[in-house]
């Protein structure tokens, strides 16, 4: 009978032990307060006139007519044009007795050769100004010239070849010829507009240099005649 009792009482016990748990538990949770979300506020984006004053990046607003003429001049002698051509070369030698030309002492050539004319500025001799006020830079430069005439003695195509009695064909007679040679391709490469298309080349190259330096859709660039 006294074992029963116990049993009822330890059971009464622990019901009572869970029963008191469970409010504890309900009771804490009830009175704390939910953590409120973390607010984070972004960073201004930074504006281009802000990152200018960073010192990453310097943009150079104003360069001198002095540092622009001392960088063209660097340049040396420009190249602005090529005219390539082929030229046939003929040469004839005769011996006379008295003014009497002797048929059978002819010796004679018939050749081409290919080349090149080069014409260009020197730029040694260009000079710059710059207003301000009218926001012009004004180029002086030099005309161009004819720079070289440039034969290639590997293209020799020799058509015809004749010597005559006691009149051999020398070094010196192709050395006259190719001067020949060198006189009919600058006066075509003249005829042909090399010179012009040279200075119109030249001033191309001027504008695009000057472009690179400074910013020319605030300034006029003007070439003024060198005479």
């Amino acid at each position: 009978m006294r074992d029963s009792k116990k049993k009822v009482y330890l059971i009464l016990i622990i019901v009572l032990c869970l029963a008191l748990a469970v409010f504890l538990i309900w009771y804490s949770g009830s009175r704390a307060e939910p953590a409120s979300p973390v607010q984070v506020s972004p960073r201004p984006a930074q504006t281009s006139a802000e990152s200018g004053k960073s010192g990453l990046f310097q943009v150079e607003s104003s360069i001198s007519a002095e540092v622009i003429q001392e960088q063209l001049q660097d340049v040396g002698s420009l190249i602005t044009e090529e005219y390539y051509f082929t030229e046939v070369v003929s040469y004839s030698s005769v011996k006379k007795l008295w003014k009497i030309e002797l048929g059978i002492t002819e010796s004679a050539f018939l050749a081409s050769y290919d080349g090149v004319v080069t014409a260009g500025i020197d730029f040694t001799a260009i000079q710059v100004e710059k207003d301000e006020e009218k926001k012009q830079i004004t180029v002086t430069m030099p005309e161009a010239e004819v720079l070289n005439v440039d034969i290639d003695p590997e293209s020799l195509q020799l058509y015809s070849e004749k010597t005559g009695f006691h009149n051999p064909i020398s070094v010196e007679d192709y050395n006259a010829s190719l001067v020949t040679l060198e006189e009919q391709a600058r006066e075509k490469a003249l005829d042909r507009g090399l010179l012009e298309r040279a200075n119109t080349n030249a001033e191309q190259l001027v504008r695009q240099f000057i472009g690179g330096l400074i910013d020319t859709s605030e300034y006029t660039v003007r070439f003024a005649d060198s005479k």
